[in-house]
């Protein structure tokens, strides 16, 4: 934490959000140079988190140093607290990088302004390909994102900045609006109506940034900010209109989440193949049978790809059943995207919890064939962790079942994982355990759970209840069986406890 009176502020930049921005000429951030000042609006910073603010600033300290300049390049993230009086009055964070800004004409000339996608709906000038590329490096940072907790909660087109440059990109201002952990350090700004998710789904949630990430990606195209219509989508691949439509009209379970988005955006960039000419000298009885020929090879490979993709997805989907059912679930698993943070001890009935959050790493994952020699296996039960983790029974309250393994380097994606455990250089994602009427404890810290020999015991809950998959869910579906309950928004996950 720095004294304001110790900045160096320059010229101011603008407002963002709920402050404004100045420059800050003699700091550096992880040594480099470009430093910005936000100062938060005097009237907003009584509702300031400033636990939840803190934590963001410690998000870089728990990345590795590739996470650390991927996040710079990407997002003015919060980087260190400022104080005045004994009170947080900001943070400083990366200044804009100079390739998200464009001239624009002004009254005297051209004018060098921030280049925010809602710019983007009216520039004739950028190309299908370039808005296609552009919208899958927006898809890929919220799911890297979404895999450290954070959750974007109102994906503006004034916070979203972009590039046409090589290669066309995207840059997020505005963070400290954002959610990390569950939890805010600033009070959400009313969203507009155009940009809202559907009545009764919990804000905040890695689904609703899927809704919000559909409406801009069928806006770049339509060129326009408001419209729903998917046909100008639809008209550069039918794929996104699909995907754009599943996740207006469907459950949010059932949305595209952004990894996906990324990957048909990329796929519909691809530039046609181009057949090559027929050789002039080749006779037409010949060139006719070559051409059956290549007609045929391509129609094997079509059958070729679609088998192996419907295999994949029959697997994924009985992993994902196997390790997401549960007799004790009341509505399907959701299909969402989240880090591993720790719990609250006291399980707070609606509060989230406000304890610095613990952030997997967020690199791109590692393909199954590289997954290092592990101590446990997928589906395995733990208890004992984080320092003896060891392999226990299921069925006798084992808190935590291993959803995946990779290395320290990879990705917890948070479909079905909670949190995360590295162990002997291995990272496992996995997932709350809980059983009706078993017992458990929290560890030292209480950052972890542990399976409770005896019930009852001090400081020791029993669990009545476990209610998973359904974003609705939350403490009042406990009543009529216990006073407390502990509510976890992503996945959706609320268990009623009886506390000792």
């Amino acid at each position: 934490m720095i004294g304001r009176a110790k900045l160096a502020l320059g010229r101011p930049l603008g407002r963002e959000g709920q402050g404004m921005v100045h420059e800050e000429l003699s700091g550096r951030i992880n040594g480099r140079p470009g430093v910005a000042y936000k100062e938060i609006d005097y009237d907003v910073r009584p509702g300031l988190d400033v636990a939840v603010l803190t934590a963001m600033t410690q998000l870089a300290g728990r990345l590795s140093p590739s996470d650390v300049a991927w996040l710079e390049e990407r997002a003015a993230w919060p980087a260190e607290l400022v104080e005045e009086n004994g009170a947080v009055v900001g943070f400083l964070m990366r200044t804009v990088p100079q390739r998200f800004f464009r001239e624009t004409p002004g009254p005297s000339g051209a004018v060098r302004r921030l280049a925010t996608l809602d710019r983007l709906f009216g520039q004739e000038d950028v190309t299908d390909r370039d808005r296609l590329l552009i919208l899958a490096d927006l898809a890929d940072t919220l799911a890297r994102l979404h895999a450290a907790g954070v959750v974007v909660g109102d994906l503006s087109p004034e916070n979203v900045l972009f590039t046409t440059e090589p290669p066309p990109g995207c840059f997020l201002i505005g963070c400290d609006a954002m959610g990390l952990g569950g939890a805010r350090a600033l009070p959400p700004v009313k969203t507009p109506p155009d940009r809202r998710i559907p009545a009764g789904e919990q804000p905040g949630t890695p689904q609703g940034d899927a809704y919000q990430f559909a409406l801009l990606a069928i806006r770049v195209f339509a060129r326009g900010p408001s419209t729903t219509d998917v046909s100008a989508l639809a008209a550069v691949h039918p794929g996104l209109a699909e995907f754009a439509t599943t996740a207006l009209d469907q459950p949010p379970f059932s949305r595209p989440m952004p990894a996906q988005w990324a990957e048909r955006l990329r796929e519909a960039a691809r530039p046609e193949p181009v057949s090559p000419p027929a050789r002039q000298a080749e006779a037409a009885s010949g060139a006719g049978r070559s051409k059956m020929i290549g007609i045929g090879a391509a129609v094997v490979a079509v059958v070729l790809v679609v088998l192996a993709v419907v295999a994949k997805n029959v697997v994924k989907n009985n992993v994902r059943e196997a390790l997401t059912g549960s007799s004790e679930a009341t509505a399907e698993p959701a299909e969402t995207s989240s880090s591993s943070f720790p719990a609250p001890a006291d399980f707070p009935t609606q509060a989230p919890p406000t304890s610095a959050p613990t952030v997997a790493p967020t690199v791109a994952p590692t393909s199954a064939a590289s997954e290092p020699a592990a101590a446990f296996e997928v589906g395995d039960c733990l208890s004992g962790l984080p320092d003896a983790p060891v392999v226990d029974s299921c069925k006798q309250g084992a808190p935590y079942r291993v959803a995946s393994i990779t290395t320290p380097s990879g990705l917890c994606d948070g479909t079905t994982n909670h949190r995360y455990l590295i162990h002997d250089d291995v990272l496992y994602c996995l997932a709350y355990q809980f059983g009706r009427n078993y017992c458990y404890k929290w560890s030292k810290n209480d950052e972890y759970v542990d399976f409770a020999r005896k019930c009852r015991a001090p400081k020791t809950f029993t669990v009545r209840r476990v209610l998973r998959g359904n974003a609705d869910k939350d403490a009042t579906a406990c009543d009529g069986v216990t006073r407390h309950s502990w509510t976890w928004p992503v996945p959706a996950l609320t268990i009623c406890v009886d506390k000792y």
